[in-house]
């Protein structure tokens, strides 16, 4: 309970900071993205205010507009909370250093559990968070977006259109497969959008990807009526084939974990492939991909509970931005075949040239023996 409140009165003292340190460039011009800085999250010693926190499993990254402060949310689904972290000063060398933690409120009609994956910050300070949903639980816990204000209050979820929800018991023949959610969250800078997908093909649109073929994942628009934010259009994105490896897989995907406005119809998007040997000690491999994303175009399919086997449907257009596995400059713990689970996605600190950045971070699956929580800062090349 101390350390909890320590936490709070940190982030009350957070909130009450002066300029941003973190903005939205102000054209979604982006040609490339350059590595310029990396940093692994250090162990909290014995002791320390923060060591409650139990940084990790991060999974989505969001600016909060009104301290500048980059919120990262756990996908804990035992303990859900947000931890605060805040770019070093000057940019260069790169550190992102936390400086506190917060619990996801609760209230009368919240979710029971929530396996948070995506976060989204207004100027007013509503949260909003997305969670894949628990299907192995009984009784199931669906999909959701849920909302909060203050960080202290919780608001209520967002209506999710019925095609995304999985049947009440029994296989999971309808809605979100499990694990394959609403990974990815994110806010236009209006404020009149807010935008998720489903990390892959929904079960009534398709199978998995694999080495020979791709999936169609859907991404859902809301947009803001009345002070609310209310389901819309919905949009088919192709995912590509799960790259080639070396051994035969248990297990295989590629998916969308992550969405990035930039205004309008245009986005970043990230893409994760993973495939896995059989056995606990099997070989892994993870594969991030940044995009260059536009909906202009693309089919509403929101009136189709199912589209599979069409093939008459414009998907959004993408374009590879970055193959991160292949970035220039990747420390060496990074740079082997099972890199890392990367997740999430926000805009960083601007250079002191005036440059402004990209920051992505990885989800370590609280796994102190495989993975860390890593953060990469890239330049934005226009």
């Amino acid at each position: 309970m101390q350390a909890a409140l320590v936490a709070a009165a940190a982030a009350a003292q957070l909130a009450a900071c002066g300029p941003q340190a973190v903005r939205a460039p102000g054209t979604p011009d982006i040609a490339a993205l350059e590595l310029v800085g990396s940093y692994s999250l250090p162990a909290i010693p014995d002791g320390h205010p923060l060591k409650a926190a139990r940084p990790g499993g991060v999974s989505g990254l969001a600016v909060d507009p009104g301290t500048g402060e980059i919120a990262g949310i756990s996908d804990d689904s035992q303990d859900n909370r947000v931890f605060i972290f805040e770019p070093g000063k000057p940019a260069l060398p790169f550190r992102m250093d936390l400086r506190a933690y917060f619990p996801l409120p609760f209230g009368p009609g919240a979710p029971s559990a929530l396996d948070s994956e995506g976060i989204a910050i207004t100027r007013a300070g509503h949260m909003f968070v997305s969670s894949e949903g628990l299907p192995e639980r009984t009784p199931r816990v669906q999909p959701a977006i849920v909302e909060y204000t203050g960080r202290v209050n919780y608001v209520g979820t967002l209506a999710i259109p019925p095609k995304f929800l999985q049947p009440a018991d029994g296989p999971l023949t309808h809605g979100i497969k499990r694990n394959e959610g609403l990974e990815s969250l994110t806010l236009t800078p209006d404020e009149q959008h807010l935008y998720t997908a489903s990390e892959a093909a929904l079960a009534q649109d398709g199978e998995g990807a694999t080495f020979t073929t791709g999936t169609t994942a859907r991404v859902l628009e809301f947009g803001s009526h009345n002070g609310r934010f209310v389901a819309g259009r919905e949009f088919p994105y192709a995912l590509d084939p799960v790259p080639q490896v070396s051994f035969t897989p248990r297990f295989m995907i590629n998916g969308l974990v992550e969405m990035l406005s930039l205004g309008g119809n245009e986005f970043l998007t990230m893409e994760r492939g993973y495939a896995e040997e059989e056995g606990d000690n099997g070989r892994r491999a993870t594969f991030i991909k940044i995009f260059r994303m536009s909906l202009d175009g693309a089919t509403d399919i929101s009136s189709m509970d199912s589209i599979r086997g069409r093939t008459d449907l414009r998907a959004a257009r993408k374009r590879l931005i970055l193959d991160v596995n292949r970035a220039k400059g990747l420390p060496a713990e990074l740079a082997k075949p099972e890199f890392d689970n990367f997740e999430g996605m926000c805009f960083g600190p601007t250079l002191a040239d005036g440059s402004r950045t990209l920051v992505i971070v990885s989800d370590d699956n609280f796994n102190t023996v495989r993975q860390r929580t890593w953060f990469l800062l890239f330049r934005i090349v226009n």
